[in-house]
């Protein structure tokens, strides 16, 4: 999937809230996560524009287009950055926080 041109550069406080149950990550990570689909060249695209404002994980190959989904792990603490997963990653670790 791809997004229009500014899609990509959207403000991640905005981004839906996701959790995950998984003990691991959540010691890793923790609990609750913000995210949005973002196939890798999209995020790419983000990560030229905003890593030196944002901290950020590099952009993993994109010779080749991947869906997945930008995500914000560390909510809230001073290690708090933005990373791109895969979609299957994404699906078995994560889902929507019900309100």
């Amino acid at each position: 999937m791809s997004f229009g041109e500014n899609q990509p550069l959207l403000d991640a406080t905005t981004l839906p809230l996701y959790e995950t149950s998984d003990p691991e990550v959540i010691a890793r990570f923790g609990a609750s996560v913000r995210a949005i689909v973002m196939s890798n060249t999209d995020y790419a695209y983000r990560y030229r524009h905003l890593a030196a404002k944002h901290k950020m994980m590099p952009p993993p190959s994109h010779s080749r287009i991947f869906a997945g989904y930008l995500v914000v792990r560390k909510l809230g603490r001073k290690d708090e950055y933005e990373t791109w997963m895969p979609d299957h990653a994404f699906d078995d670790l994560y889902v929507l926080r019900v309100a």
